[in-house]
């Protein structure tokens, strides 16, 4: 008995079930590079392993399931979409491959993060077409954020360390409390009239974790997530986006205040505690960088949803 037209499977759907289950095997289980330990793990095992093991990179656990949401979401959207695979796909693919084998070779994971991205946005090219991938274009370049890039830790964190220290410095004198700088820390200058030594009143070091790594990645996801969500133009989710960044600064620059303030008010022992075991209040803190970062996002989005031209709604100018 044939099948109705209907009901017939599409002809790219067996070649594609076997390249993505062949995908599956490299990515699940392949052992690629040993990553930062002694032991060769596949690509997803060392993905997991830096998830978990570097606070600052655990949201990209979360990526894949939300990508996925975003293209369940949009699933009525995409069936409207005729499928018309594109041979151009084979470009990126064969590039990822490419990509991917100077990975195993060196034993660098990095390059295996990146080959997943260009071998996936190359399948989507190759068996959907260029339509399907611009539909897409967002969960697939959303995509960026699973990859954990631990080697970014040193080259942003210290510079940030600096930058939120002689913030921090600045704004302290400037308020009238005397503070002075010693590389990266914030210490009380001395009060010779109470017979104070520097550091007597306060000391609060600005660490790596203090530096805003930790927060700002995963700001940036949900910044970007957010902006697609709820801005209907283009140049509006770019500029949300691009304000992830100074946004994460605010928030731990708050934080860091309160910090500052807490010592002064309740000593370091209830503020602070130590670096194996900070105190609740310094680890409430830490939330005030979210809540200061995701308001101001909401904020801005807001702003950049109003309409810029000033003319008056309907309804304020019947009532005038």
């Amino acid at each position: 008995m044939s099948s109705s037209p209907n009901t017939k499977i599409p002809s790219w759907i067996t070649p594609a079930a076997v390249v993505v289950g062949l995908f599956a095997l490299l990515f699940f289980y392949f052992p690629y590079a040993a990553g930062y330990g002694d032991r060769l793990g596949s690509l997803y095992a060392i993905l997991y392993g830096l998830a978990t093991d570097y606070g600052s990179w655990g949201h990209c656990l979360l990526v894949f399931p939300i990508a996925a949401a975003l293209i369940w979401w949009k699933r009525d959207e995409l069936a409207k979409i005729p499928i018309c695979g594109s041979n151009w796909g084979l470009v990126p693919v064969v590039l990822a491959m490419f990509v991917y084998w100077i990975g195993y070779k060196t034993g660098v994971q990095y390059f295996g993060f990146v080959s997943v991205q260009i071998f996936i946005g190359g399948l989507i090219v190759f068996f959907l077409g260029w339509k399907m991938f611009h539909a897409v274009l967002f969960p697939w370049a959303f995509l960026v954020f699973a990859w954990p890039f631990i080697f970014l830790d040193a080259e942003i964190a210290f510079p940030l360390r600096i930058k939120m220290s002689m913030l921090c410095y600045h704004f302290l004198n400037l308020i009238g409390l005397p503070t002075l700088l010693n590389g990266t820390a914030l210490i009380s200058a001395p009060d010779y009239v109470n017979h104070l030594a520097a550091g007597q009143r306060f000391q609060v070091d600005i660490a790596d974790p203090c530096s805003g790594i930790r927060s700002l990645f995963a700001l940036t996801m949900i910044t970007a997530l957010y902006g697609y969500l709820t801005l209907p133009k283009t140049w509006q989710k770019a500029v949300l986006l691009l304000l992830a960044f100074p946004l994460a600064v605010a928030g731990n620059f708050i934080r860091i205040l309160i910090l500052t303030f807490g010592t002064l008010r309740f000593g370091a022992p209830f503020a602070i505690g130590t670096i194996d075991k900070p105190t609740w209040f310094h680890t409430g803190a830490g939330y005030f960088v979210y809540v200061i970062a995701l308001g101001g996002m909401v904020m801005i989005a807001g702003l950049l949803m109003r309409n810029w031209r000033g003319t008056v709604p309907a309804k304020l100018e019947s009532a005038t």
